[in-house]
């Protein structure tokens, strides 16, 4: 059985990452567009004003700390799918380093950490 690292990861968080709206979230991340149809990225709690220097940013990049931080602090994020794609997060590595999965040498595979076999 294959694991899915992204559900685990969240999972230890407890934590949900939804890329369709719906409601009740914590934190929000979308793109969005200027008026000179430049992409921008807005990242906020819903209800809170929004300002420039504080919730916008202009690249993806940026925006990887800022989402594992909400994941640790958050219960409900959505996060607009363009952006998860473009972030591209290595799940099997923040597993790792969050000592979630580790390495089975008899299998050449990870494995859940403390999970026989």
């Amino acid at each position: 059985m294959k694991t899915n690292y992204r559900e685990l990861y969240l999972n230890h968080f407890d934590c949900t990452l939804e890329n369709e709206y719906s409601s009740g979230y914590d934190f929000e991340m979308t793109k969005e567009y200027t008026a000179d149809d430049y992409d921008v990225y807005l990242c906020i709690h819903p209800g809170e004003s929004i300002y420039v220097t504080e919730h916008i940013y202009y690249y993806v990049n940026n925006l990887e700390d800022l989402l594992l931080e909400k994941i640790d602090e958050c219960d409900k994020i959505y996060c607009d799918d363009g952006i998860e794609e473009e972030l591209d997060l290595e799940w099997m590595y923040l597993c790792e380093k969050e000592g979630l999965i580790e390495w089975d040498d008899d299998n050449q595979k990870y494995k859940i950490a403390g999970e026989d076999e």
